[in-house]
């Protein structure tokens, strides 16, 4: 039998479409579903018991940073334990190509800095043979992962190609504007999924990123491109989180979408508890764009939303100078020192109230919880930084300094999980203008684990609350994500379709907790985590996870999009 041949027996197969369920087997031949219905004869293929179980088609994570770390870690852990077949990448306008050699330190540096990731890891693991999109993509072929690629082209590479250093200064010339709309052309011929940018982010040195300096003439130019090549889709990031601004970058988007036939996406949106206001405010405002001719989906996360702060070039501090001065201080000495001083803690109280927008909720400071290894510190484990200032009478931002110091900065804080309200999810995994998947997985891997947002949502949503039935629950993160993003031949469990598959019983699976694994390629560390009990997740009809382990298999494909198939 030939690498790609399976047989999955005695399962229910949820296909992907929301269609009823039903009792069958799944044969694969040559890594493509050959048949589905009861009582297939084996045939001498390797089988998986499916009984008791689901077969459904492989989940499909749309957002996702994994595009330097699959370098290292081709078997994008722990994403097969998840039953994830499919990421996509070069989201928020970052991505690796295209980019010349003269500008990767700088790329480096941004991309590491926005999604918190090693810059170590950047310059020494991936091997950087590419300069042009078409030559990123070669290499990806070259380099098989354990899931599916798809890849969109990204907006600040693009610029900073064209541009270099004025990227981040100006709007583009008619000539600028030429020439990128020709590299993007040439990126989405070959394959790349779509143009992805972002209106909200800053740089560590607080510099707008070079996409927020385009006009509306760069704009409608490179989405002229889009619009050429039908089936491929355009992310954007608009200011959610300074949300005064979020209309007006809504409205703007739409606007130049609209009479183009583009479909778009925005990211994130969180259904938590304690952002009602703007929940309400957010759907309202899409709909109606919607209702006059935009096609724009609201890309959503499903998890309660927390992060575990750290002070190593993070993004969560950037709008508390002082305290975004220390995260960018190499070692915990110069970082201790930068603690105890005087001048340096004035500033940080200064910084600290006047602050207006910042990613770490200091705003409401019984939302950050206190963590210690420290045995004589136990007591404040779990405990907020307000409880503690007001315990010691200090300010909120001496009370963090001397946490840390006491600490030897060897500890963290957490941000308080916040609860989602399950029926908006609801609410939204039936909506025909949503997509499911705002993880980040693969970013800010000192903070959370992305990782396993489909395993929660299946478990929480049907499981336990019942407030999707399978087939919908399922289709939220296969076949609806396949369809909107313009993955061909994914999604779905039909003859002819890819055999990307994932088998589970919803009894015998759990999101699992965070594990830390030092196993960065420099030495660090980063955030995973553990197995959640999938029965086999399949890619390409080739097992990537079975009997709980890996089986150190890499038969993903870096994907092309529709037209290019």
């Amino acid at each position: 039998m030939a690498s790609g041949d399976l047989l999955v027996r005695g399962g229910t197969v949820v296909d992907g479409t929301g269609a009823p369920s039903f009792q069958a087997d799944v044969r694969v031949r040559s890594g493509r579903i050959a048949e589905v219905g009861p009582g297939l004869r084996p045939d001498g293929e390797p089988e998986i018991d499916a009984g008791g179980a689901l077969v459904t088609p492989g989940f499909i994570e749309p957002h996702t940073h994994y595009d330097g770390s699959l370098w290292w870690d081709p078997h994008i852990d722990p994403m097969p334990s998840h039953g994830t077949t499919s990421v996509v990448l070069a989201n928020c306008g970052l991505g690796l190509a295209p980019l010349r050699e003269a500008d990767r330190n700088q790329l480096i540096e941004l991309m590491c800095f926005i999604e918190d990731l090693p810059t170590d890891a950047f310059e020494t693991a991936i091997p950087w043979t590419w300069e042009t999109w078409p030559e990123y993509q070669a290499a990806n072929d070259e380099h098989p992962t354990a899931l599916n690629v798809a890849a969109f082209f990204p907006h600040q590479t693009l610029r900073m190609w064209v541009m270099g250093a004025d990227a981040w200064e100006r709007a583009a010339t008619e000539a600028e504007r030429a020439e990128m709309a020709q590299l993007l052309d040439e990126g989405l011929a070959a394959g790349a999924f779509g143009l992805s940018t972002s209106l909200m982010d800053l740089d560590r040195h607080n510099r707008l990123v070079p996409s927020r300096m385009a006009d509306d003439q760069e704009w409608g130019d490179l989405l002229d491109v889009v619009a050429a090549h039908p089936g491929t889709t355009f992310q954007f990031v608009p200011r959610a989180f300074e949300f005064e601004h979020f209309p007006g970058d809504m409205e703007r988007m739409a606007a130049l979408c609209r009479n183009r036939g583009i479909r778009a996406n925005w990211g994130g949106f969180f259904a938590q508890d304690n952002r009602a206001k703007e929940r309400k405010i957010s759907l309202d405002l899409v709909e109606r764009l919607n209702a006059e001719g935009s096609e724009i989906a609201t890309l959503y996360s499903v998890r309660p939303g927390y992060v575990n702060l750290h002070f190593e070039r993070s993004i969560m501090w950037s709008g508390v100078e002082a305290w975004h001065e220390l995260c960018n201080v190499d070692g915990d000495e110069a970082k201790m020192a930068m603690l105890r001083d005087e001048a340096w803690r004035a500033r940080a109280r200064e910084d600290w109230d006047a602050c207006t927008y910042t990613l770490a909720p200091i705003n409401r400071p019984q939302m950050i919880l206190l963590a210690s290894d420290e045995p004589r510190n136990a007591e404040w484990t779990g405990r907020s930084i307000a409880d503690l200032a007001e315990a010691r009478g200090v300010h909120l931002s001496d009370a963090v300094a001397n946490w840390l110091l006491d600490n030897n900065m060897g500890t963290h804080l957490k941000t308080q999980p916040q609860p989602v309200d399950n029926e908006t999810l609801a609410e939204m995994a039936r909506s025909p203008m949503t997509v499911n998947g705002a993880s980040d997985a693969g970013a800010h891997i000192q903070m959370f684990v992305g990782a396993g947002d489909a395993t929660y949502f299946l478990t929480s949503m049907v499981r336990d609350l019942g407030l999707l039935t399978t087939e919908e629950a399922v289709h939220s993160v296969t076949g609806k994500q396949a369809a909107f993003f313009g993955i061909p031949n994914r999604g779905v469990v039909v003859e002819g379709a890819a055999a990307d598959l994932a088998v589970f019983a919803l009894d015998e699976i759990d999101l699992g907790d965070e594990v830390r694994v030092d196993d960065l390629p420099t030495g660090s560390w980063r955030y995973s985590r553990k197995p959640a009990g999938y029965r086999a997740t399949v890619v390409n009809g080739v097992p990537t996870w079975a009997d709980d382990r890996s089986t150190e298999a890499r038969p993903g494909t870096f994907l092309r999009n529709a037209a290019v198939g």
